[in-house]
């Protein structure tokens, strides 16, 4: 339960606690809702009652301006009290009750009604702003991890592009070292081992230096296969593409959500049905869900995973939506229900369709929010694990390390090179053959080193 009040306290009490942008975008449904009720109320002609609903929503528009102001005013910077926020809420709806009872009764003289007016949009407003804090609290959080993510990528890409710099010149000390120190000397021990096979053929060495001219050969070559790689063309800097989700984008929803449409549709029976025709005609409302949801599961379905056009999707799915809430409306009564005043079958189905249309919208960028996040997540991984490798690459390809590396080699190779002049020079020719063939298999043995770690250099790519 923590875990939830948490997420809610997150999302809903920071910087859209109380947003303009959100209250006009719930606007259009509520003013309807009290246009409604001021019609039946005081069976006025549509005229004034346009006129009291829209006092109304100016003295509620006017209310909830000040008390951001005064008691949300660090909402952008820090979390607010969740009580304060609920006390704005509910408050609002307060105003919006008072502004409509007051101007009913100060412009055309009826009764204040307070007790008829002010519940009904105190619920309203409580839980349209709260819902609406919380689904672009939650929105907004999440754009502006994505903005963070986006600010690191670029600082990864920096520090890339100042990794690879250090990573050519690397590349090209290691080439001059193979060039300049180890090729050379392979090549003079080459030279060196023709020329003792040549003064010793038929001896007890030959096979020896056979085994070691085979082994110089294999060295030179795992050296060119270096130099051809650390030639080779170099790591390119990747391509940070920036990833942002606008809130235009979702003007043309991309999903169906029956979950958010159905929380919603429920709180516009209520809302629209209860000040009118009490428990029945939220029965009656309710019941309508049943044909409405089995429509938008399909369709849901249909949007996510068929090559569908979309855009002709969309416009069954409110098609058939309008031609359902026409004809449930029209058949009120057959089904037993009785109305003191039933809504107009095509009104009470364009304000169903607007109901989906706005459960679309916030769940597109509800969607749309969180893929894009994953997906920017996913690629700041791979830019740090590509940093990562670039730089344990750097530190495997550093100069200590290379001349570690290369300086045991030389060592080794000169040793098989001076083991072979010993061998053809004149004082060798005193010491028995026995221990000519024991320094050439130590000989050997150091070449064999030196292939296994020229093996296993591994020089970073």
């Amino acid at each position: 339960m923590n875990s939830y009040i948490q997420s809610f306290r997150f999302a809903a009490t920071g910087r859209w606690a109380v947003s303009i942008r959100t209250y006009l975008l719930i606007f259009p449904f509520g003013y309807l809702v009290s246009v409604e009720r001021e019609l039946i109320f005081n069976e006025v002609t549509q005229a004034r009652a346009v006129l009291i609903a829209l006092a109304g929503e100016l003295t509620g528009f006017l209310y909830l301006y000040l008390a951001q102001n005064l008691l949300l005013k660090e909402r952008a910077t820090s979390l607010q009290p969740i009580w304060r926020c609920a006390f704005v809420w509910a408050s609002t709806g307060i105003a919006r009750g008072l502004g409509v009872g007051l101007y009913a009764h100060w412009a055309f003289g009826f009764d204040l009604g307070l007790i008829k007016r002010i519940p009904p949009a105190v619920g309203y407003t409580t839980t349209v702003m709260t819902l609406a804090a919380f689904y672009f609290g939650y929105i907004d959080r999440k754009r502006t991890e994505l903005r963070a993510i986006n600010s690191l990528d670029l600082l990864l890409a920096q520090d890339e592009v100042g990794l690879l710099a250090e990573h050519r010149e690397q590349r090209l000390e290691a080439q001059r070292v193979l060039e300049r120190d180890l090729l050379p000397q392979v090549q003079s021990l080459q030279s060196g081992i023709e020329s003792a096979l040549q003064k010793s053929e038929g001896s007890d060495s030959t096979a020896d230096l056979r085994v070691l001219y085979t082994q110089s050969m294999r060295i030179s070559q795992e050296l060119e296969r270096e130099r051809n790689l650390l030639s080779g063309v170099a790591d390119k800097p990747s391509e940070i593409t920036p990833l942002s989700v606008s809130y235009w984008s979702a003007i043309t929803p991309k999903i169906l959500s029956v979950r958010l449409t159905f929380i919603l549709y429920a709180l516009g029976v209520v809302t629209g049905q209860f000040p009118r025709n009490g428990l029945e005609g939220v029965k009656a409302g309710l019941l309508g869900l049943l044909p409405f949801i089995a429509l938008l599961i399909p369709f849901s379905q249909l949007i996510k995973k068929s090559k569908i056009p979309r855009s002709l999707l969309f416009g069954s799915a409110f098609g058939l939506t309008f031609a359902t809430s026409y004809f449930y409306n029209l058949s009120h009564a057959s089904l037993g229900f009785d109305l003191t005043y039933p809504y107009i079958p095509w009104y009470s189905a364009l304000k169903t369709v607007y109901g989906l249309y706005l459960a679309s919208v916030i769940a597109s960028l509800l969607v749309e929010v969180s893929r894009t996040r994953e997906t920017a997540t996913e690629q700041s991984l791979q830019s740090h694990e590509k940093i990562q490798n670039l730089a344990d690459r750097s530190d495997a390809m550093a100069r200590s390390i290379f001349e570690g590396r290369f300086g045991t080699l030389q060592g080794k190779i000169s040793g098989v090179t001076m083991a072979l002049h010993l061998i053809g020079s004149e004082t060798m020719g005193k010491i028995s053959n026995e221990r000519k063939v024991e320094l050439l298999k130590d000989a050997n043995k150091l070449l064999g080193q030196s292939l296994s770690e020229i093996e296993n250099l591994k020089v970073p790519r």
